[in-house]
């Protein structure tokens, strides 16, 4: 009897719900469902971005979505929301470990799928370009595709993609140019680890 109170008192942390329900979220199938989760996922930062990022695989010419994603990504390393990006799940606000496979395993693939939803929501709105290529200093991660992505923008918005890079200071430009990507050529230079 005392296992069952302690599973369940578990259960009941507030990280562990959070989580819980953002993994709800996540595995959303349609848009009504998606808005309907959202409600009981609440309107925290996290809950912002794993919801555009959803609306984006459900609805992938919705603007809305990405201008949404996109107005959220971090700016730069000091950003608090940082570590959004970096984990979805969170599982340090669920110290018992309590959150089922069923949630964890949606955010787990959104979190995957993030670099691919990204260069889809700036090819939606490119006036976010700088914003998208700024983030690429954070986004490359051993796993992450990011710089690969990044390819179809740059080709498919050549223009806008080397007026916003030109907005960056020259060491920033000098940096994407040296480890991320060919500005001119649009080949990417850091690739994922196999």
């Amino acid at each position: 009897m005392s296992l069952v109170l302690c599973a369940a008192s578990s259960a009941q942390e507030p990280g562990c719900l959070e989580t819980s329900a953002m993994g709800k979220m996540a595995r959303a199938s349609t848009v009504a469902s998606l808005k309907a989760r959202k409600l009981k996922a609440g309107d925290s930062y996290r809950a912002q971005v794993i919801y555009a990022a959803r609306m984006l695989e459900i609805a992938p010419s919705n603007k809305g979505a990405a201008e949404l994603l996109l107005n959220r990504i971090p700016k730069g390393d000091d950003d608090p929301h940082q570590s959004v990006w970096l984990d979805f799940a969170e599982l340090e606000q669920c110290p018992s470990g309590r959150v089922p496979d069923s949630d964890l395993a949606p955010l787990f693939r959104l979190q995957y799928h993030l670099p691919r939803l990204l260069a889809r929501a700036v090819l939606l709105a490119p006036d976010h370009m700088l914003d998208y290529i700024t983030y690429s200093e954070i986004a490359l991660t051993p796993e992450s595709d990011y710089a690969l992505r990044m390819q179809k923008v740059c080709m498919r918005e050549h223009r806008e993609f080397i007026a916003a890079l030109n907005k960056l200071p020259a060491k920033d430009i000098a940096w994407i140019g040296k480890e991320v990507i060919n500005p001119e050529s649009c080949k990417a230079l850091y690739l994922p680890e196999q």
